[in-house]
């Protein structure tokens, strides 16, 4: 919880300073972080309505809230890894040649056990009857006169499925926290797991702030936002545009903190006389910290909380919005939504052109792929000629180029560090 001076104090005891001010005293983004998810409160530790039980095809993306633990043996029974052979163990000698006798598909009864000399011929998935010791692939045996003759040699167990190699009845599948995503939706089918309990939807009210907005200047931030939180875990509310009025904006933010958990604005941060959002959340009823980030685009930061509700204030410009909301909006919805803090590891690159930087605040820059290099590394380029405002070279761009904050120039073909907004093998 802030501390007492920080909750309830009017604006105008102190003026915020302005977003525009000198580069002094600036925090990293990853303080930032930790402050925001420090006073983060998962909904399940809230008083709000408790999990939800769904179908495995209604559970797509939801968070799970238990543990849910196999009811069966996976694989079931002993079965055959590939279309083959199967042997006893006494015909695994080099100069064995067991007589061929039935076929057993997958889902065939085994039959009767075989003995000494004697094989059967298994299809993939095919439950072993007693005896196989091993099966060898068809593509490793010569047929001759009803006979088996393997081309290799074998041990026992080779090529076989054991009965609850891959899960024991009972195990548990997959962990209370996790998101659930295709595998895991496989593998608790597999295990005969029909429902889950999963955590309820974290209730998010988007809006953005500014007499500005309506009129010749659409507002892009809210559309961005909720296609952002647009995700199975998440419910959102899309509160509009709200006006340059501190008594209009505290009665939405005190309406909508009654029944959500987390308020979303962007715009009115900045600290100029017409940015009221900091001090409407205090005459709501509820604290706030503002904040002054190193972090080109976004430097302007607000966080805090109305009774139940958490509050987070991102920059109006769109770029600022969108780069905020991925640094530290994204985990701070996971942790109230009681998902995993996933950890954002740029990938390798390589700048494909030079230019230089002002240091003292780390830079995402829209980046176009151009190519890659020897080593298969992406090679980048920056979209656009910069300004938070800007929208296309965004919409253009392949990612976000990163760059520490003591960067004062890059060369091409510098080691550098990107996001990518999409992976090939994203789940």
């Amino acid at each position: 919880m802030p501390d007492g001076s920080l909750m309830n104090t009017r604006p105008d005891a102190a003026r915020a300073p302005s977003c525009c001010d000198e580069e002094a005293g600036l925090m990293p983004p990853a303080e930032a972080r930790r402050r925001l998810l420090a006073d983060a409160v998962p909904v399940e530790g809230l008083p709000v309505e408790g999990q939800e039980t769904l179908a495995l095809a209604d559970a797509l993306g939801r968070i799970l809230a238990e543990a849910p633990a196999a009811t069966r043996d996976l694989p079931p029974f002993d079965q055959s890894a590939m279309d083959g052979y199967g042997l006893a163990e006494a015909d695994l000698a080099p100069a064995a040649a067991p007589a061929l006798g039935r076929t057993i598909t997958a889902g065939a009864d085994p039959g009767p056990a075989i003995a000494a000399g004697e094989t059967v011929r298994l299809l993939t998935g095919a439950a072993l009857p007693e005896g196989v010791a091993a099966v060898v692939m068809e593509e490793h045996v010569a047929l001759r006169a009803g006979q088996v003759l393997p081309r290799r040699a074998l041990r026992p167990g080779d090529n076989i499925r054991r009965r609850g190699e891959d899960v024991a009845c009972g195990e548990i599948l997959v962990a209370p926290g996790t998101r659930l995503d295709a595998r895991h939706l496989a593998l608790l089918a597999a295990a005969g797991i029909a429902q889950v309990a999963v955590r309820p939807r974290l209730r998010v009210a988007v809006l953005s702030n500014g007499n500005e907005l309506g009129g010749a200047i659409h507002d892009s931030n809210r559309p961005m936002l909720l296609a952002l939180l647009a995700r199975p875990e998440v419910a959102c509310t899309d509160l509009g545009v709200l006006p340059d009025d501190r008594a209009a904006i505290a009665a939405a933010l005190r309406d909508a903190a009654r029944d959500h958990d987390l308020i979303l604005a962007s715009g009115g941060v900045c600290g100029s006389d017409a940015d009221h959002l900091p001090g409407a959340i205090r005459d709501a009823g509820g604290w706030v910290r503002t904040l002054r980030l190193a972090l080109k685009p976004g430097k302007p930061l607000a966080h805090g909380r109305i009774g139940r509700a958490a509050c987070l204030c991102l920059p109006g410009n769109p770029l600022a919005a969108l780069v905020s909301m991925l640094l530290l909006g994204r985990p701070l919805v996971a942790r109230l939504a009681g998902a995993p803090d996933l950890p954002m590891v740029p990938q390798a690159a390589v700048a494909g052109e030079g230019f230089a930087r002002k240091p003292g605040r780390a830079e995402y820059a829209p980046a176009r792929i151009v190519g890659h290099d020897a080593a298969g590394l992406p090679i980048l380029v920056r979209e656009g000629s910069g300004g938070s405002a800007r929208l296309k070279p965004l919409s253009r761009a392949d990612g976000l180029l990163c760059l520490p904050a003591s960067c004062t120039s890059v060369a091409a073909g510098d080691a550098v560090q990107f996001h990518p907004f999409a992976t090939p093998l994203g789940l």
